[in-house]
């Protein structure tokens, strides 16, 4: 069953996508004329089928730097000592990437913002989060939210999954941390047709102390037969911002709607900020004051195609919404991510639809797409993918992933040049690259397999190891 949000295969029968958490609809939907009226591009050969397959793909994409590993198996235990590898201190200076005095936030933008987590890791689902002691993650085989000592092979389970809603399996995405406490959304995958899925925001002491439910929305509306879920949770000067994804029928063709909320760290005074609507699925970003997100309009005289690939901004309040910009290829493929007052996308071409190869290109602009700058570009061929990942130090990250395994991590410069190779090795599956601030954090599942165990690697951004740890 492939997911219509970001093409992830899944096991037949599956209620949600294991990815991106989104509701995978078995209803088909005829094609929607209401598509905004924008002026045509010739039309697109990225044909869905490829797309979908592509697109498993990205669920595999993202991280590749490491090869200091948390490893943590079906039969790992926490407490487990090194096994091997090199070490080097974690005092990496990142210019992009600074701590604030206290320690409060993960992370503090350019501008001043005080962020729950690296800005470019909301754009991967931030399934880590670090501190200057820790990293956080969730791991089922360990059996919840896990923390790892830096420079330690200790790992602990914070948050048991005992302590959490009853459901069939559990997921835990966006991860945030301000002062001690950490903010998550977590995914009540339920298979009983009498209890709904739901998807919530949590809370929970760093230490594992004073777990709460701060909302929870369930996935179905009965009334209208539409999916929701929570699709981005993000932390600025100790507000949290979150989208509110819903969507009829599960197609390119599906009528999505986009709500933008905040609220205060204690759950109170929720509000609606902005709501986004239109013909087929969109990428969010969100930041403190505007919204950003990539648009590949489907073309309804070309079902399969694009008719217009493009990257909006708006207030939170919904005002000024600008098209910045316009990809003259077939499709913005991911992305947005923004960071340090830049906008980075990466687009594609199908150039070859016999042996399925593609070509990709990374874009850089202002936040008002101004002076766009394509900072590298690159081909491979059917069942890889190129993931925007962390952006760190002077670099963006991209990560090759092939059948869901990464392949290789590519060290790009901000400021573009020759591109680098780091020699990475890891064995999770759909990785996800993360900037801890110190170094680079790769996570993915299991050791070579969809499994429900989590590996976590650590290495500085030129590729060094900073620890290797086996639990």
């Amino acid at each position: 069953m492939i997911c219509p949000k970001c093409g992830a295969e899944n096991a037949d029968g599956s209620r949600f996508c294991k990815t991106c958490g989104a509701p995978l609809a078995d209803a088909t939907s005829t094609v929607d004329t209401a598509v905004p009226t924008y002026s045509n591009k010739s039309s697109k050969k990225a044909l869905v089928a490829v797309i979908a397959v592509v697109a498993v793909v990205l669920v595999a994409v993202l991280a590749a730097n490491l090869l200091g590993l948390v490893h943590i198996g079906a039969s790992s235990s926490a407490g487990s000592q090194a096994s091997g590898g090199k070490t080097s201190p974690d005092t990496t200076v990142v210019s992009s990437a600074l701590w604030s005095g206290n320690d409060t936030s993960p992370y503090v933008d350019q501008d001043g913002t005080e962020c729950g987590n690296t800005p470019s890791n909301y754009g991967q689902r931030a399934e880590t989060v670090s501190d200057s002691d820790y990293d956080y993650f969730y791991s089922d085989s360990e059996g919840g939210l896990c923390r790892a000592k830096k420079g330690s092979s200790q790992v602990d389970v914070i948050l048991p999954t005992s302590k959490l809603e009853s459901a069939n399996s559990h997921t835990t995405f966006y991860l945030n941390k301000d002062g001690d406490t950490l903010y998550f959304m977590e995914i009540y995958s339920r298979y009983n047709e009498s209890s709904d899925s739901s998807f919530a925001i949590c809370s929970v002491g760093a230490d594992g102390s004073g777990f709460t439910t701060l909302l929870e929305i369930p996935s179905t509306d009965k009334s209208t037969g539409s999916y929701s879920y929570i699709s981005g949770l993000y932390l600025y000067d100790h507000t949290l911002y979150f989208v509110v994804e819903s969507m009829s029928g599960g197609s390119m063709y599906s009528d999505y709607t986009y709500d933008v909320y905040t609220m205060d760290e204690d759950g109170s005074n929720q509000q609606k900020r902005c709501s986004i609507q239109h013909v087929g699925a969109s990428t969010l970003f969100v930041t403190k004051e505007k919204v950003y997100y990539s648009y590949n309009c489907p073309d309804t005289e070309n079902p399969g195609d694009y008719s217009r690939s493009s990257v909006f901004s708006q207030n939170l309040d919904g005002s000024d919404q600008q098209e910045i910009y316009v990809s003259n290829l077939d499709w913005i493929a991911d992305g947005p991510i923004v960071q340090d007052g830049f906008v980075y996308v990466t687009e594609s071409n199908l150039t070859n639809y016999a042996v399925g190869d593609w070509s990709f290109q990374l874009t850089r602009m202002d936040t008002s797409g101004n002076a766009p700058s394509v900072i590298w570009s690159g081909k491979t061929g059917r069942n890889s993918y190129y993931k925007l990942s962390a952006i760190a130090g002077n670099s963006v990250y991209l990560a090759e992933t092939n059948d869901g395994r990464l392949a290789s991590l590519i060290s790009v410069p901000l400021s573009g040049g020759d591109s680098a190779t780091l020699d990475t090795s890891f064995a999770g599956m759909d990785p996800v690259l993360s900037n801890s601030c110190d170094c680079l954090l790769l996570y993915g599942y299991g050791m070579g397999t969809w499994s429900s165990g989590a590996e976590v690697s650590r290495i500085g951004f030129d590729g060094t190891v900073f620890r290797e740890v086996v639990g």
